[in-house]
């Protein structure tokens, strides 16, 4: 049976963005399974005796019927300086568990931090977050996204990013851009557009 998972922001015993992640677990299992399911984020994470200090990356793991795995790592970002362009015809619409062809990906990093995945000449995503491109004082996210992330519905939806069609000839109108996911928020490090080959 396909498994999905969620990864969950925990920082001194707070959850972050909760209701973004029910909203895609429910497109999921819905677009995947044609159900609803039948437990709540809510409330299967308070079901555990978790972590009331320190920050944490929670990975829930999941199928249509029930959750299957809860996890609860200590997380320390990845360093990115520099991305490393990769063409790809992918579809990673759902969070799935089987990541080997976002990792197959990833290993043709060369001496690169990461991968800006393109598709079809359109910008996506990286292999673990969502990606935002800073343009006069203003970041816009692609439309060309793989998966929609819950920290970029948020961002979003608050209006501190906008959307954009972002072709790979268009990086040069940018001057830096951002990873963006569950764990890293709009305050993650910015990467110069000129450390994307």
């Amino acid at each position: 049976m396909c498994r999905l998972f969620e990864t969950i922001h925990l920082n001194d015993g707070a959850f972050r963005n909760l209701n973004y992640h029910q909203v895609r677990i429910e497109k999921s299992v819905f677009e995947l399974f044609g159900v609803l399911p039948a437990w709540s984020i809510h409330d299967i994470v308070r079901q555990f005796k978790y972590p009331k200090t320190g920050l944490y990356k929670v990975r829930v793991i999941y199928n249509s019927k029930e959750v299957l795995r809860i996890e609860f790592l200590l997380y320390q970002p990845r360093h990115i300086e520099s991305l490393k362009v990769i063409e790809a015809n992918i579809d990673y619409a759902h969070k799935y568990a089987d990541r080997e062809a976002l990792t197959s990906l990833f290993e043709q990093r060369d001496n690169c931090d990461e991968i800006l995945i393109v598709k079809d000449g359109f910008i996506t995503d990286s292999s673990i977050a969502n990606l935002v491109f800073k343009k006069n004082k203003e970041w816009f996210t692609p439309t060309t996204f793989l998966l929609n992330g819950t920290m970029r519905a948020h961002l979003l939806n608050t209006g501190k990013i906008k959307l954009a069609e972002i072709r790979v000839e268009d990086l040069s109108k940018y001057e830096s851009c951002k990873t963006i996911n569950a764990m890293l928020g709009f305050d993650s490090p910015e990467i110069p557009i000129h450390a994307i080959r």
